[in-house]
């Protein structure tokens, strides 16, 4: 009896042992998101150009951050996926809003301004929907 439930424990082991939790799965993008928010937070004030640049390269980054997660969760992916177009959507607009700031290319900034508050608002949208299915079953 004893080798029966040692060889179950083992397989099981084996088999989810190893595979990460959606915990810790959730813990991994709160931690890219918490990282970018703090970022973007420092500098959301800022009227120097190569700063504003510097936070879109941070976005950048926290883009391709978010894409190479290693998540299993189905759900969990889509929230990751979500993250990595919203930051990646954050620089290429901070980019050309810059760019369109330095040309005073009026019509450009405003549509700059237009797709940043539309990813000002799809961003937390994620963040929520993601917090309540990270809190659902634990």
């Amino acid at each position: 009896m004893i080798k029966i439930f040692t060889l179950i424990f083992l397989l099981t082991f084996t088999l989810f042992g190893c595979a990460e939790t959606k915990v810790s799965q959730c813990q991994k993008i709160i931690l890219i998101t918490k990282n970018i928010a703090q970022e973007s937070e420092n500098n959301r004030q800022t009227k120097d150009i190569q700063k504003a640049l510097k936070v879109a390269d941070a976005f950048e980054e926290a883009a391709q951050n978010m894409k190479d997660l290693k998540i299993s969760d189905e759900q969990l992916v889509k929230y990751q996926l979500g993250f990595a177009e919203v930051y990646q959507g954050y620089a290429q607009t901070t980019r050309q809003f810059v760019a369109a700031l330095q040309k005073k290319d009026i019509p450009t900034l405003q549509l700059m301004q237009q797709q940043l508050r539309q990813l000002g608002r799809k961003e937390p949208e994620l963040g929520e929907a993601m917090n309540r299915y990270c809190q659902s079953n634990l």
